[in-house]
């Protein structure tokens, strides 16, 4: 009876990583954001469920499938969980290590006999350094973009999943390790382990792929879709929570602004020249901007900048900084430079008693004035 207990987990191993890469599978058929991620998560599952299952004939297939394919195939598993737990939060790691990596384990196993105590050292060598790296890389990308025990909590399980193969490793390097059919207690216990690691990284993914898509979903309603700014009711749902900080003292200004003759680069240029100008303004205005500052399209070639805790001669100096900027950097179009500038109004919060449409409205009115004196210039209200 014991001696089925390890063939009974195998093939609940094998049909639980079947179903995730079918599953995976299918999810790539239907989303459009992260297929690659779920298309390398379903041949990660496959190819585990293909190694227990090859490791599951040692004595009956052919040694090099069930011992040398084998070893590859769940390090190539491995290999290809690296690439896709990165991709699944947005972050693009490369494939050179991955791969010299599979080509060195590749060449050390390849000579080794079937019955080599060394075999199985190397796999988990090779496991344990690419989910360590994994664990590693998954944990500098999301403290960047989360809070730290968000991003903790997301990593706890790839760092589990790391000290267990660790631990797998450490006893093969005692001479404790058994085969996959054993019905030791060890064995048993590894088995139970696998299939654990199964679920948390497998559950743990789908949490990731779930969270960008959430994170997508939300900046799509928030961005403008040409120039990547906030949208205007972004925009304006950033300056009314800002506006309510009044209260606290903490107070902000807004530069409105909006570029000089845009109607005579689309009718002399065409509009792609048109929408390429907006893009260069943006990208142009995003280097002249605090980490804390949010620039929004508002409408048309009109932009607004909110300046958190900035009072007239901080908005002034920002104000000019931007202008500055866009008149010395020309719009290049079909390898030819077009002079792009832009008028710019700045107003700031005057008390709780103002609200975001009164600001909105008197930096309104200082760009209509920097637009009546000339063009290419900076007014306060």
């Amino acid at each position: 009876m014991l001696e089925t207990v390890p063939l009974t987990l195998l093939a609940a191993n094998m049909l639980f990583l079947l179903t995730a890469a079918l599953v995976w599978a299918g999810l790539s058929q239907v989303l459009v954001i992260g297929q690659r991620t779920v298309l390398l998560l379903a041949l990660a599952n496959a190819l585990l469920a293909a190694s227990l299952g090859c490791n599951a004939l040692r004595g009956i297939a052919w040694d090099g499938l069930s011992y040398w394919g084998a070893n590859m195939m769940a390090i190539s598993s491995f290999a290809l969980l690296r690439q896709s737990i990165p991709t699944a939060i947005g972050a693009a790691p490369s494939w050179w290590p991955t791969l010299a990596l599979l080509a060195v384990a590749g060449l050390l196993l390849a000579p080794m006999p079937p019955d080599s105590d060394w075999m199985p050292v190397i796999n988990f060598s090779c496991l344990s350094l690419l989910m360590g790296f994994t664990s590693f890389e998954t944990w500098r990308h999301l403290r960047r973009r989360l809070k730290l025990a968000l991003a903790l909590g997301l990593c706890s399980p790839l760092i589990l999943v790391t000290a267990l193969l660790l631990l797998r490793l450490a006893l093969l390097l005692q001479g404790s390790g058994a085969r996959i059919r054993d019905a030791s207690v060890g064995n048993v216990a590894w088995l139970w382990a696998v299939l654990l690691m199964g679920l948390v990284l497998n559950a743990t993914l789908a949490f990731m792929v779930l969270m960008r898509l959430i994170l997508r979903i939300r900046r799509l309603t928030e961005r403008d879709a040409l120039t990547d700014a906030l949208n205007r009711r972004a925009f304006g749902d950033l300056l009314s929570r800002e506006q309510a900080q009044l209260a606290r003292g903490q107070g902000h200004a807004l530069v409105m602004l909006d570029v000089d003759h845009f109607k005579r680069i689309n009718d002399t240029l065409g509009h792609a020249a048109g929408d390429a100008a907006l893009k260069h303004l943006v990208q142009q205005l995003q280097g002249c901007l605090r980490e804390a500052d949010r620039l929004g399209r508002l409408g048309g070639e009109e932009f607004g900048v909110l300046l958190p805790l900035s009072d007239q001669a901080g908005a002034l100096h920002a104000a000019e900084r931007m202008r500055a900027t866009l008149q010395a950097h020309p719009l290049l179009w079909q390898g030819q430079p077009w002079p792009m500038t832009a008028s710019f109004g700045v107003a700031v919060a005057q008390g709780p008693h103002d609200d975001a449409d009164a600001l909105m409205q008197r930096a309104d009115a200082a760009l209509y004035r920097a637009k009546e004196a000339g063009r290419n210039r900076v007014e306060a209200d």
